[in-house]
Order: structure tokens, then C-alpha cells, then sequence
């Protein structure tokens, strides 16, 4: 008897920003709803390998996109994307978006008093992206 595999490709088609900041996550999670006008509430945990990943998500119905803001550092103390030790925050964007309002969107969230750093990552580079499906 053969066997068959099932080999399942993940879309890794979405927008990912990763934040430096010092900030507890729900303060900013109020930050970026105040800079940019969006109303993220906290909903149910992440659940890694790693451990429980808070997550803070708004539904655009209008533009047709999903925000997330996502803790790198899970309740065991373990990172979800290991090759970002130093990133704190992920925000992940999932709908139809130009490269412009990328930029746009990392610099907004750059000019935050508490950000150290936002920046653009690319999922198909990183080796522990499948953590970012959920």
C-alpha cells in the first residue's frame, strides 16, 4: 500500500511590522489606536510552540484588512520569531496594501514617543514564520 502526503503551503501574503518599544502592550496597543486611527481590542491569545502570544486585532470592513499587534515575548518568556530577539511587537496587516501605506504606517508608528524602532520584515525570509498563522 502507498502512502500519500499532504504537503499544506501557507499564504504569507501580508504586511509585517516589527516594534521596539518599552511599552506594556496594552498602552501601546491605545498609542497606535490614537495615531492612527484604529480601534484595536485585545482578543484571545496567540498559541505557539513558544507559549501565549497576547494579540490586539481591528477589522477595517471599508479598506477590506486586518490589524494585529502581537507580543514577541510569550508567558514563558520564549520569542515567536526567534530571529528578532530585540523586536517586541509585530504588527500584521493582512488584506490588499501598497507599499506606500507600508511606509507610511511604519513611520507613523516610528514617530510614537516610545518606539525605539520600526521597521518592515519580510516573511518569507524569516526560518520561524509559521508562527505567524493563526
Amino acid at each position: 500500500m502507498s502512502k500519500t502526503k499532504l504537503k499544506v503551503e501557507y499564504d504569507f501574503d501580508f504586511c509585517l511590522i516589527g516594534i521596539v518599544c518599552s511599552e506594556k502592550d496594552f498602552r501601546l496597543c491605545w498609542m497606535l489606536n490614537n495615531q492612527l486611527g484604529w480601534k484595536l481590542a485585545k482578543t484571545d491569545d496567540h498559541v505557539s510552540s513558544a507559549g501565549n502570544h497576547p494579540v490586539f486585532s481591528f477589522s477595517d470592513e471599508e479598506l477590506m484588512r486586518d490589524y494585529y499587534l502581537i507580543v514577541n515575548k510569550s508567558d514563558t518568556g520564549k520569542l515567536l520569531i526567534d530571529e528578532h530577539q530585540h523586536t517586541d511587537y509585530f504588527i500584521i496587516i493582512k488584506g490588499e496594501i501598497t507599499d506606500e501605506e507600508k511606509k507610511y504606517f511604519a513611520e507613523q508608528i516610528k514617530k510614537l514617543g516610545s518606539v525605539s524602532a520600526s521597521y518592515m520584515i519580510y516573511a518569507d525570509t524569516l526560518k520561524s514564520k509559521q508562527n505567524l498563522i493563526f
